[in-house]
């Protein structure tokens, strides 16, 4: 239920989640679903890759291990009875591969075996942060009118001189 990949897997797909801060924490393992588990000085991190969220859950590994093996860790971060699904469907992963839930469901799609489809662990953590990433720009809220100033006024147009064959009377 748990898997580790290169770190140059890890830093290209993490890569399109720099907007959450990840410095200062070093990715150790996955789960099945691509979610990732990392270390930092204050402890480990999940980046919830459904969720689109960074947390410290746990100061030692010990803390962590604990949650997983527990009826909640398995059901809310696992997902055992999904992967029991797709399992069940004969849908096996490669050594390089996650599941991956398509459309993702912040954009849309279910959270369920049904939609779930090995990928490449890269692609699958680049495309969630990038999925991600994007919801939060239009999901941004736009500029308050009270913030708002308006453009300077235009400058008068300058006078322009009658042309040499107008008549000007003085």
């Amino acid at each position: 239920m748990l898997r580790s990949f290169s770190p140059q897997a890890y830093a290209f797909g993490l890569s399109a989640w720099s907007w959450l801060g990840l410095h200062d924490k070093t990715p150790a393992f996955t789960t099945t679903f691509g979610d990732v588990f990392l270390e930092s000085a204050e402890g480990w991190w999940l980046l919830d890759t459904i969720e689109g969220t960074l947390t410290l859950r746990w100061r030692t590994l010990d803390e962590l291990y604990a949650e997983l093996d527990s009826d909640q860790g398995r059901d809310e971060i696992l997902l055992e009875d999904i992967l029991e699904e797709v399992l069940d469907a004969c849908v096996w992963l490669r050594d390089d591969e996650v599941y991956a839930f398509v459309p993702h469901p912040a954009a849309g799609g279910r959270l369920a075996a049904q939609s779930c489809s090995p990928l490449r662990f890269e692609l699958a953590l680049s495309l969630a942060g990038q999925v991600h990433a994007e919801l939060l720009r239009a999901a941004a809220p736009a500029p308050s009118p009270m913030l708002w100033t308006a453009e300077p006024p235009a400058a008068p147009a300058p006078e322009r001189a009658a042309p040499a064959w107008f008549p000007v009377s003085r």
